[in-house]
């Protein structure tokens, strides 16, 4: 009787085990927050999933080697491998295959060192900054749509619609009797077709044309654009057109609001540095 007792025990608290799910990383703040509609004070433990909302001092997400630093009023999912950014602003450090999503966009970092920010500034409205390292920008369809470099920031409009219209600004090349061009705001390979592009090689353009529907891009292009008009640019020029206001990002349906120097955009990292320097890493300013 008691081996038959001690068996249905020890069978009962395996399953509960097996049933309650992992815990995937640790929160900590020096204020309140919130996991998943519950106040929290000074530290908590997380499992996949998890709803998190800051109030008036920023929280730090540990998930092993990936560090997520949440700002004031923000609001955050946490998965093991991706996080979710509803609402404030998001600094990812030392992910490795950690994506942060954010509206209709997949941020993901370059290498394990980069360390990205990420705001959600309103409807529609996303700004993505590079503080060290890189970063890969992707629209839900998973195409790649800028590709920052350390100290570069963008602000995308996901609400641009969904026009094929299409501005680049870049160097025109000539790969095995074929065109490209890389942008040179958003660092996106285009594949070009078009009537007399053989006299823009080499030289620095701007391109008006459209995306070719289920067109196969080749040697690294992640789109074909149907260039309708060209246009020579002054040397450093090239760009305008991706980050004039209006202009669409190749590919992505969205639009480039705007490109400044350093790494901030809109005040992004001055409003994260207000509330304390983030550890592991120099605070930056913007130029």
């Amino acid at each position: 009787m008691t081996r038959s007792l001690v068996s249905v025990l020890a069978g009962g608290c395996l399953f509960v085990v097996t049933a309650a799910p992992g815990s995937i990383g640790t929160i900590r703040s020096n204020g309140d927050f919130r996991v998943d509609g519950s106040m929290v004070r000074g530290n908590g433990t997380l499992f996949d999933g998890s709803l998190i909302e800051t109030t008036g001092a920023r929280s730090v997400v540990q998930l092993h080697a990936v560090q997520i630093t949440l700002a004031p009023d923000s609001r955050a999912k946490i998965y093991q491998n991706h996080t979710v950014l509803e609402q404030g602003a998001s600094l990812l450090r030392d992910a490795d295959k950690h994506v942060l999503d954010a509206g209709s966009l997949q941020i993901s970092p370059a290498d394990r060192d980069s360390v990205i920010q990420v705001d959600v500034e309103g409807p529609g409205r996303i700004a993505v900054s590079a503080r060290s390292g890189g970063a890969s920008v992707r629209n839900s369809s998973g195409v790649l749509v800028a590709s920052l470099l350390t100290g570069m920031a963008l602000e995308f409009d996901t609400q641009a619609g969904a026009s094929m219209a299409v501005k680049i600004g870049g160097v025109v090349e000539l790969r095995n009797g074929n065109y490209f061009v890389t942008d040179v705001t958003t660092h996106v390979v285009s594949q070009l077709r078009g009537a007399n592009l053989a006299q823009f090689v080499g030289k620095n353009v701007r391109i008006t044309g459209s995306l070719i529907p289920g067109a196969t891009p080749l040697a690294g292009a992640t789109q074909v654009v149907q260039a309708a008009e060209v246009q020579l640019a002054a040397a450093g020029a090239a760009g305008a057109a991706g980050a004039a206001g209006s202009a669409a990002v190749a590919g992505s349906h969205m639009a480039v609001l705007a490109v400044i120097g350093g790494v901030a955009v809109g005040g992004t990292v001055t409003g994260l540095a207000a509330v304390g320097s983030f550890s592991g890493g120099p605070s930056t300013s913007a130029k």
